[in-house]
């Protein structure tokens, strides 16, 4: 494969973790410039990544030869450092939210229609091994159909932690103040949000509620903080429903849990693309309906890049770029496609909205193709485990016996 160029605008604390899931790519990804409007920030990763770094909007773009921009700016820019690069004439990739309010993402996919380009957008989890895995499982009938699921992203109190201390490989500052200004929500319901619509389909309406409960954390002067807590119900067209909540209040949780009309799917993280997946089935012994005591872990493809649990290249960023130029170089859907992206940004707002009188129960208008699973060698169907087939009858025998 033809490498890939990529520009970059934003060379803050995310900046790093697409920098070094790049680097995991030597021979087909290659970073060409950054764009900084603070010079302190330019001139940090730059000497981190020896990458070209310039302070100003003409500076990026004269001559700026590259497939793709990916924006990293922080959330209340994305929209509109988004539209400038598509008027300038590239495609863009946006870190999340792609904007902040939904008719701004409409514009976004509008403008980038009208000119032909491709746009995209984070989270792209949904392409790591696990959730891959998950798919496969699900259509292979293993926990028979899927009716419902648990999601979790809880994060601790976060409010307790030294997060003025937490940088980057770059030494970049977690951005403490755009965070809790954002709120968990637009941080982190998207890394589910992108998982159940690929395994359920498009979203129809979402019942949600969100709050501030622990107030007094830092954010820029004059701004208020964003919630620190929301829970939704989700209605999928498919007939699934789920329950996804966050917060940055109780202790630390990613855990998914599907149930199907035979059995039960847990996967440990979300944020992993390697995280272990396992399903247990219902079992009947005499007037007893059971899971199964024993687990049946699902195989994973082999990572594309070495990966380690809570490392950065636990999450590899880069995928999603990615994933987008190469379906533009192949003429294929794209499994970040623009409508995908665009139908998770308008749940998770209306996730992250649903304060107050806000609350309640929003009727999606935007709809969206499931990105098709990956190819693997793993998706011939396969036989449920020796123990799920042969000892539930014979349990059923002996306890009848």
């Amino acid at each position: 494969m033809a490498r890939i160029r990529f520009a970059i605008v934003g060379t803050g604390y995310v900046a790093d973790n697409y920098m070094f899931s790049a680097r995991q790519y030597p021979d087909t990804v290659e970073i060409v410039r950054a764009f900084d409007i603070v010079p302190a920030h330019a001139e940090r990763f730059a000497g981190t990544w020896d990458i070209p770094t310039v302070t100003s909007r003409e500076a990026f773009l004269d001559g700026l030869a590259c497939d793709m921009v990916i924006n990293l700016t922080n959330p209340a820019s994305h929209a509109e450092v988004s539209t400038a690069c598509l008027e300038a004439g590239f495609p863009v990739y946006s870190e999340k939210p792609l904007a902040m309010e939904f008719p701004d993402a409409e514009k976004l996919a509008a403008l980038a229609a009208e000119k032909g380009l491709t746009l995209s957008g984070a989270p792209c989890n949904h392409l790591g091994e696990a959730a891959q895995a998950i798919q496969r499982t699900l259509a292979q009938g293993h926990i028979g159909k899927p009716v419902l699921a648990y999601a979790e992203a809880d994060d601790d109190l976060i409010a307790l932690a030294p997060v003025h201390l937490w940088k980057n490989v770059s030494g970049a500052p977690w951005p403490r103040e755009d965070e809790f200004e954002v709120g968990c929500t637009l941080e982190h319901v998207g890394y589910y949000l992108t998982w159940l619509v690929c395994f359920f389909g498009p979203i129809e309406s979402v019942t949600a509620f969100a709050s501030l409960q622990h107030p007094g954390k830092p954010v820029e002067p004059g701004a208020a903080e964003g919630p620190d807590f929301s829970v939704a119900t989700l209605k999928f067209a498919s007939g699934a429903a789920a329950r996804v909540t966050c917060s940055v209040v109780a202790p630390r949780d990613h855990g998914l849990k599907i149930f199907g009309t035979e059995g039960e799917l847990f996967a440990e993280d979300c944020w992993f693309y390697q995280t272990p997946v396992t399903y247990r089935r219902w079992m009947r012994v005499r007037r007893r309906l059971m899971l199964t005591p024993w687990t049946n872990k699902v195989p994973l493809d082999p990572p594309a890049v070495p990966v380690k649990k809570g490392s950065t290249v636990g999450m590899d960023f880069i995928r999603g770029p990615v994933e987008a130029v190469t379906a533009a170089r192949e003429g294929r859907p794209s499994r970040v496609a623009t409508d995908f992206v665009v139908h998770v940004n308008e749940a998770a707002l209306a996730v992250h909205h649903a304060v107050g009188s806000r609350s309640g129960t929003y009727v999606m208008t935007s709809t969206c193709v499931p990105p098709a699973p990956i190819p693997s060698p793993l998706a011939a169907k396969t036989e449920a485990g020796y123990l799920d087939r042969k000892l539930p009858p014979l349990l059923d025998r002996l306890f009848k016996a």
